[in-house]
């Protein structure tokens, strides 16, 4: 029977955080110093043993019976064997290697899982971006050429991880492009010979594993297919297992919905947009009374709506330097298991700031407050996240639908009322938030704030709602939830949507 830990072993996450990625190459701009220090220094050390060796002339002088060659031979033998001695001292090499064990320990090093779990980030941004196998072996994403292409080696690495993690086309089309890329050496070594006839032979016993954990997914009770909620479970698979039951047609069309959405593809035709204006949304402050907030109404109904240019840029450095050495893998909470669990639904590193951690933190939440009408008093903590390579978080909802579950309140103290997500830096490709449910995408920007109610006037949670975070295709993202659970008793939405009123 599958394991719900299946899904997530052998796949790091030193990946999934641009930060952790960028402090690795910090460190090894050091240790690339340290070796090329240490190159100069031996390649004057061989220079000495060349230089020692070179000056024997053996067979060509008289060293017993010519006394300046015995002379000669005898200071060879005393002053310069000692700088040969020297030179095969391993002083130096013990040095190098004690400098890069105490930058390992001080370091987030990432190991083989970490390597899995960055070849398995390359199979879902293939996936979700119609990247094609050619592409991405060549090193080439939107014309972005990577350092190196992919070998027969790194293909078969990504298919075992896709098959690991039930990506099973992907994986027999990437187990295909090894082969085909070992098949294209001549003339093959035995031993890439005997890597092609092992390979083939393995694809009936995939076939067949296929078949199998497909099979006892399908045949198990709800008890075990409850255990797979919240893990990210590739659409493919699941319409295998869920075959037939209510819902599997919904999750495919909105996993449809997202792939199209993440690719800026139009789902709606453009009168969909008609009377979405930007505009001013006046604040509770008398400041900005006077300086409105800028607003683009991305949606009607629900109410979702970006705030342009309510962040400063130091503003958004500040949090991102008290977050980072908070960052933490991402989990996964069940509300009604109140498990905690990794998931290759969301992929990324998070941090949590809470008020008083520094004023600029407690600026925006006032900010928020003067935005909003809202109280952020009983809000929870600032949920800072970082992606890295094909960081992600599937469809999800904010809300907790309290009315309809039994579940803990505390220490939520509610339901999540409103959602407010400030984007802290631009995302070169990918990284969208799209609502599949409504068709509609909004690009990450730096210093702009999305905001929408999770709730209906009733109480009720508002599944029309159901958002997503597209994987980051190029570069890395940073953004700062914020959830408020009550009305503030200022709450008031002066708006002027017409720019010239």
């Amino acid at each position: 029977m599958l394991m719900t830990s299946d899904l997530t072993v052998g796949l790091g996450d030193v990946h999934t955080s641009a930060v952790t990625v960028a402090q690795l190459v910090q460190t090894e701009h050091v240790v690339i110093d340290i070796l090329q220090d240490y190159i100069t220094k031996e390649e004057n050390r061989l220079e000495a043993i060349k230089r020692y060796v070179e000056s024997w002339e053996e067979g060509e002088a008289d060293y017993v019976n010519n006394p300046i060659n015995s002379y000669l031979f005898l200071r060879r033998l005393t002053q310069e064997y000692h700088t040969v001695l020297d030179a095969l001292h391993h002083t130096t090499t013990l040095d190098v290697r004690s400098n890069l064990t105490l930058l390992r320990e001080s370091t987030d090093v990432p190991v083989e899982a970490d390597v899995n779990g960055a070849a398995y980030a390359l199979v879902k941004l293939q996936d979700t971006y119609n990247l094609t196998l050619d592409d991405l072996v060549e090193g080439d994403i939107m014309g972005r050429k990577a350092v190196h292409v992919l070998s027969a080696s790194d293909c078969f690495r990504l298919a075992q991880q896709s098959f690991n993690n039930l990506e099973f086309e992907l994986s027999e089309m990437w187990y295909e492009k090894g082969l085909e890329l070992l098949h294209a050496r001549q003339p093959l070594t035995q031993e890439e010979l005997d890597k092609i006839d092992a390979i083939t032979r393995q694809q009936a016993t995939r076939s067949m594993m296929r078949n199998l954990v497909t099979k006892m997914a399908r045949d198990s009770d709800d008890v075990v297919h409850s255990k797979f909620s919240g893990l990210g479970l590739p659409t493919s698979f699941q319409q295998q297992i869920y075959e037939g039951k209510d819902g599997v047609n919904q999750v495919k069309q909105v996993d449809e919905l997202y792939r199209r959405l993440c690719r800026g593809e139009d789902i709606l035709p453009p009168e969909a947009f008609f009377g979405l204006k930007c505009g001013y949304v006046f604040g509770v402050s008398s400041y900005h009374q006077l300086m409105p907030f800028k607003v683009e109404l991305v949606w009607s109904d629900p109410i979702i709506i970006v705030y342009h240019d309510v962040l400063t840029h130091t503003e958004m450095a500040m949090v991102k330097h008290i977050s980072t050495p908070r960052l933490a893998t991402t989990m996964i909470h069940s509300f009604t298991t109140h498990e905690v669990r990794k998931s290759l639904a969301r992929v990324g590193k998070t941090a949590w700031v809470r008020r008083g951690d520094d004023v600029t933190v407690d600026k925006v939440l006032a900010r928020i407050e003067d935005m909003t009408g809202l109280t952020t008093q009983t809000s929870e903590d600032f949920h800072v996240l970082n992606y890295g390579i094909g960081g992600h978080y599937d469809a999800h909802v904010d809300f907790f639908d309290l009315q309809n579950k039994s579940l803990d309140k505390d220490p939520h103290q509610g339901d999540r009322l409103a959602t407010m997500l400030f984007y802290l830096n631009d995302v070169e490709a990918g990284g969208s938030t799209v609502f599949p449910m409504l068709g509609i995408g909004v690009p990450a920007r730096a210093g702009s704030a999305l905001f929408w109610f999770n709730l209906k006037r009733s109480g009720k949670g508002d599944y029309r709602t159901v958002h997503a975070a597209c994987p980051v295709l190029l570069g890395e993202k940073w953004i700062a939830n914020l959830w408020i659970h009550e009305w503030g008793q200022e709450f008031r939405w002066t708006c002027t949507l017409d720019p010239e009123e």
